[in-house]
This record gives C-alpha cells, sequence and structure tokens, in this order.
C-alpha cells in the first residue's frame, strides 16, 4: 500500500509544535491539527478551512453544536466529539484557574508571610530555610526547601534562591527559616544574611518580601527588625531592607 502523501506534513507540522508551541499557528493549522486525532489517514487542512468558513472564528467552530460541526464536509460524529471535549476540557482548565487564583496565597503583607510559613515548621526538629517564589501580585509560584541544617543552624545561599527566582521568572521572594529550640528572635548572622540576599535578588531586579523567623507557634520578621533598629539609630549604617 502506498503511502499517506500528507504523512510527512503531519510529521513537519508536529514537529513543530513541539518545537514552537501552538502559538506560531493560524486558526485553520490549529483545527487541522486537532483533527489528526480524529482522522488518522488524509488532509485534514481542507476540512479546517471549511470549519471556519462556515462558523466564521475558532471559537465559533468549538461552541457550535456537535450536530452543526457533523453538517460540514469532512466531519464525522468522532471529529465532531473530539472538538466538543477540547472545548469542555477548556473550559473546565478556566474554571480550575479562576479558583486557584482566588485561593491561592498572596504574601503581601509581613504578617502574611508569617502566617504562610508557620504552619510548614510545625513538625520540624531540624533548621530548615524555605523560599516563596512570588509573581508580581505577591501570589506564590513555588515553595520549596533551600537548606536543612541543624538543630541551631541553616545556611542562606543568595545563589540557589537567586536562581530560584529565576527559573519561576518571579517578582519577589520571601523566605523563612525556624529555630526549632529557641525563640523567633532573628540573629545578627540571620540580619547579615538577610541584607546579602536582598542585594543579590536586588541586582535582578527581584524583591526580597521578607524574612520570617519561626518558633514555637511564633513568628518574627527580620524586615520589622530592621526598621525598627533604624529608627532606633542601630544599624543606620545598612541601606535598604
Amino acid at each position: 500500500m502506498a503511502d499517506n502523501p500528507h504523512s510527512g506534513h503531519r510529521k513537519r507540522m508536529m514537529e513543530k509544535l513541539r518545537r514552537f508551541g501552538m502559538d506560531v499557528f493560524s486558526d485553520h493549522e490549529v483545527l487541522e491539527i486537532l483533527l489528526y486525532f480524529a482522522i488518522r489517514q488524509g488532509n485534514t487542512n481542507p476540512t479546517a478551512h471549511r470549519l471556519l468558513d462556515r462558523f466564521g472564528s475558532l471559537h465559533a467552530v468549538f461552541e457550535a453544536p456537535a450536530e452543526q460541526l457533523c453538517e460540514v464536509e469532512g466531519i464525522g460524529p468522532h471529529s465532531a466529539d473530539l472538538i466538543k471535549t477540547v472545548f469542555g476540557l477548556f473550559g473546565r482548565y478556566q474554571a480550575d484557574v479562576a479558583k486557584m487564583e482566588r485561593h491561592r496565597d498572596r504574601l503581601t503583607s509581613i504578617e502574611r508571610v508569617g502566617e504562610y510559613f508557620m504552619p510548614q515548621f510545625a513538625c520540624e526538629q531540624d533548621e530548615v530555610l524555605l523560599a516563596a517564589y512570588l509573581d508580581g501580585a505577591g501570589r506564590v509560584i513555588k515553595c520549596e526547601e533551600i537548606a536543612r541544617g541543624g538543630h541551631a543552624h541553616v545556611s542562606i545561599d543568595p545563589y540557589k534562591i537567586a536562581t530560584g527566582a529565576l527559573l519561576c521568572r518571579a517578582a519577589g521572594v520571601a523566605i523563612a527559616h525556624n529555630h526549632p529550640n529557641g525563640a523567633a528572635k532573628p540573629s545578627q548572622a540571620d540580619i547579615d544574611a538577610t541584607r546579602m540576599l536582598e542585594n543579590t535578588l536586588g541586582g535582578l531586579g527581584i524583591e526580597l518580601v521578607d524574612h520570617c523567623v519561626v518558633a514555637r507557634g511564633q513568628y518574627t520578621s527580620v524586615r520589622r527588625k530592621c526598621r525598627r533598629d533604624l529608627l532606633n539609630g542601630k544599624g543606620a549604617d545598612h541601606a535598604g531592607f
């Protein structure tokens, strides 16, 4: 049996999709590719054009009833079911995104940062450093463990945190570590490391929102302590934070 004359075209289209994503395709090409999964052989390009000619736009094709889709030459029940399924999945996706947006944490204040991190240290026996990467609205994109130490020390690695922020395309970062056997009071080493991190992130255009120290169901903001020290005339040689 001779090879499908359009098989090479399909392969090229799929390779282009994998490489560049859907945004580089026109509306009829989007439909053409979608129909590959319902029409296993043959050229789906003319069918895609007929769909757009009949309904006028891509969104109108997806919104059309299955019965009307089947009136278009080249579209059978299987193709119509695929189009309606994709449209239904997109609706579910939008609803899920909207739900997440309503419930996503926005770390836009010292209190919100502390409330966000405090439960995450509830069962920790070691000192742990966590970093939350934030978008421009203060919503958490990702939260990850940066370091784990012993009972009394954990290191703040500005390079690792900055790398994580860049990978997430974050606009801001909030960090926290715990004092499992002590008080929620930042040490001078905590303050110095925080200022170093702020300088590193600031050079990349990323805001350090805060650094919280958590202990025994309480938290202290390093940012708030630094501001208080500045007002009291302490540490005036340190700019920022």
